[in-house]
């Protein structure tokens, strides 16, 4: 009697070594999305789970005990977190609005197997602060993105998208021989760690949430997302105005650090003009284009 209670521990034991070997051995998937944003976890799972259960948990989430922040066939306890199931595609979606920095961290995509046992995919949620700036119609507006030391040989860019998931898929890539197109420029001072998105002649239609990001080659050219900023467009005369008539006009906002990696930029304007095009470039002299993520254009240029 003994000997198969041995017996028994020892195949419960080697089942839940199993289960964490084959967790550790699944990739981390990362979603990124901005503060009062929101962000789609996607989770594909196999076909022949289609009627099983699923949930996302959240921290260690435990064999026993699990934190399910929402599952399949039950409202989540907080309204900003809600699950749906394409059973064609074989993907389940958690969807998570008006995100706040607390939300931030590890998750778990889980499917019920059995009591013992559920299917697991590590997630890692990144929710990076937003700096709200403003611009007034006509005028230039200057972008700075802290990118650091450790990206300063990399292709830099810009991309206005709230989502940057749709950045990746649809986003313009542009050699380091082109640092400019039509309203967009970007310089690059690789020394300060920083580089500076100009967009001139701005217009109201330029509005919206901006992503500086960076692509780091020997990582598989693994984007890296720096900073958000919120843009808000007016036409007449900004609250940020300096009131001296005989100088040109100026708008700041002062820069905002979300976290220990990364800093926000600040804005400047004044006027020019030119057409309207949104790009991703890097002035780099050293700098090599990227090879193209999944789904991403060869093209120069993007209307914003």
């Amino acid at each position: 009697m003994t000997q198969i209670c041995e017996d028994k521990l020892l195949i419960f034991n080697l089942l839940l070594l199993m289960s964490v070997v084959a967790c550790e051995m699944k990739e981390i998937l990362t979603f990124t999305a901005h503060e009062r944003g929101k962000v789609e976890i996607r989770c594909p799972y196999e076909s022949k789970y289609e009627e099983h259960n699923k949930y996302l948990c959240r921290g260690k989430c435990p064999r026993l005990f699990k934190e399910k922040v929402v599952e399949s066939g039950s409202a989540a306890q907080d309204e900003r977190f809600s699950l749906t199931d394409d059973k064609t595609a074989h993907i389940f979606t958690v969807t998570i609005t008006d995100l706040r920095t607390e939300d931030q961290g590890k998750y778990w995509c889980g499917i019920e197997i059995n009591r013992k046992l559920d299917d697991l995919t590590q997630i890692h949620l990144e929710i990076v602060h937003v700096s709200r700036v403003s611009g007034v119609t006509g005028k230039h507006l200057n972008i700075l993105c802290h990118s650091g030391s450790d990206w300063k040989n990399d292709v830099k860019f810009i991309c206005k998208e709230s989502d940057p998931s749709f950045c990746e898929k649809s986003a313009i890539k542009a050699s380091s021989e082109k640092n400019s197109n039509g309203r967009f420029s970007l310089s690059d001072n690789t020394s300060a760690g920083v580089f500076t998105v100009t967009i001139t002649d701005l217009t109201e239609r330029d509005s919206g949430i901006y992503w500086c990001g960076a692509v780091h080659r020997g990582q598989g050219h693994k984007i890296k997302w720096i900073s958000v900023t919120d843009l808000n467009i007016s036409t007449g005369t900004s609250e940020r105005v300096l009131s001296n008539p005989t100088k040109p006009s100026h708008h700041t906002s002062k820069p905002v650090t979300a976290n220990t990696a990364t800093s926000r930029p600040n804005v400047t304007s004044s006027s020019s003009s030119s057409p309207s095009v949104l790009l991703l470039f890097s002035s780099s002299t050293d700098a090599v284009s990227p090879k193209p993520q999944p789904g991403m254009m060869d093209s120069d240029a993007q209307s914003v």
